[in-house]
């Protein structure tokens, strides 16, 4: 075989360095995971931009597909907006503990855990008198009233109410007992001077309202107080009928 050319020569080293260089760069690139489409290679470095377009996307920075651009976040944790998630809204933290009640909210608490009765009212004779006839009055419920202890923290408050009187209203005038009066009369009674023809319904309508005195105590360190008064609470009974007739008499000729 007759010698090459020079320059002959010289090509094919040059195509045989050349492939020897290219293999190896062609067998790293093959070894790489594949990329997403927003990577490229700038130079002789591999780069990928770390947030992945998806699909729906707009593409690259010129393109111009369909759908909404930018990542797609996973949804946020139960409880929490996406905007929470995210950190651009504070999440508020548990909401701090209540305060304890004051004494005085105790207090409250206590009465109104517990009402005061209604009276009931009782006159003799019964359902109908007479004018210038004693007619006694007394009521039911004319008792001491004490509330369910209430506690909170180290303090415990009760409140107690005392009757101290009943106050009637009879139509004809207005009558305060200092008790609740008896069936006897001796205690709280009245006589009528007029009839209750000229009364709606020919009767008088009678009630009667009693008043307790009512005080609380607390027991415990946080105690604002060791007690205190309420001062005075009433009730009142459900009007009650009562006819009162005229008394007549016969004179013989």
């Amino acid at each position: 075989m007759s010698p090459q050319p020079p320059t002959r020569r010289r090509t094919t080293t040059a195509t045989i360095v050349a492939v020897s260089l290219v293999t190896p760069a062609l067998a790293a690139l093959t070894a790489l995971p594949a990329r997403a489409d927003d990577c490229r290679l700038p130079g002789d470095d591999l780069f990928c931009n770390p947030i992945s377009t998806r699909p729906g996307s707009s593409g690259g920075s010129g393109g111009t597909g369909g759908g909404s651009s930018g990542p797609v976040l996973p949804p946020p944790p139960e409880g929490l907006t996406a905007d929470e998630a995210i950190g651009t809204v504070p999440v508020d933290g548990p909401p701090p503990a209540p305060a304890a009640p004051s004494t005085s909210q105790l207090v409250e608490q206590a009465m109104a855990s517990r009402g005061f009765p209604v009276p009931t009212v009782h006159t003799a004779p019964d359902g109908k008198t007479y004018v210038r006839v004693r007619t006694s009055l007394w009521v039911d419920g004319f008792d001491v009233v004490r509330t369910e202890p209430v506690s909170a923290g180290d303090q415990t408050v009760q409140a107690t109410a005392e009757p101290v009187s009943v106050t009637w209203n009879l139509g004809e005038k207005q009558l305060v007992c200092k008790n609740a009066g008896s069936k006897n009369g001796d205690d709280c009674n009245y006589t009528y001077k007029r009839s209750s023809t000229g009364q709606p319904g020919g009767k008088y309508q009678i009630t009667a309202t009693v008043t307790w005195h009512a005080t609380w105590t607390c027991e415990g360190a946080e105690c604002d107080s060791p007690g205190g008064d309420l001062g005075d609470q009433t009730s009142t009974s459900l009007p009650t009928p009562l006819v009162v007739g005229e008394i007549q008499t016969n004179t013989g000729q």
